[in-house]
């Protein structure tokens, strides 16, 4: 498994890899998530190729998962009682990380986890923040296992959707 930058030439691969995440989804779960929102939208994902922000976890020429990282945050974010005090560009935040059906259950999150980790630790970055939403108790279960605190649940204000329940979770540097 590799991780690399997504390129401008891999955003049909990558809207494709999000597409089966979502209609797997929709097969799932029983709650709403990515699948009732359209998110990832095709303008959200172009946009994240082209600012460098989206990961690729790769298995051969497969897409096996997918995730952003930036320092961007919701409304809502700084109501937490974060461990360590971060200043701009000092928190790397993750987004939209997903694994397509046919790796799941290979400890593909766990890869893509551990990469932010690693990549917020190369860029000096104090800590890995990112949210889940409440009823994702898979997701929740992960960064848990993978040293995130849980800092309890929050409202969480983003345009593209009106879900704003999300529990905030971070992993100190």
């Amino acid at each position: 498994m590799i991780l690399r930058i997504a390129q401008p030439d891999d955003i049909a691969a990558v809207q494709g890899a999000y597409q089966q995440i979502k209609s797997h989804l929709a097969q799932t779960v029983d709650y709403r998530h990515w699948h009732t929102e359209g998110h990832p939208t095709p303008e959200m994902i172009t946009d994240w190729i082209e600012e460098g922000n989206l990961y690729i976890a790769e298995s051969g020429t497969d897409v096996a998962g997918v995730m952003v990282l930036d320092h961007e945050t919701g409304e809502g974010y700084d109501t937490a009682a974060w461990s360590v005090e971060a200043g701009e560009g000092q928190a790397l935040i993750v987004h939209a990380l997903g694994v397509t059906p046919l790796f799941q259950g290979r400890g593909v999150a766990g890869f893509l986890i551990d990469s932010a980790v690693r990549i917020a630790q190369e860029r000096g970055c104090v800590a890995v923040r990112l949210d889940v939403l409440v009823d994702n108790i898979p997701a929740r279960s992960l960064y848990a296992r993978h040293g995130f605190r849980d800092l309890g649940l929050h409202t969480i204000d983003y345009p593209t959707t009106d879900l704003n329940q999300f529990h905030l979770f971070e992993r100190v540097l």
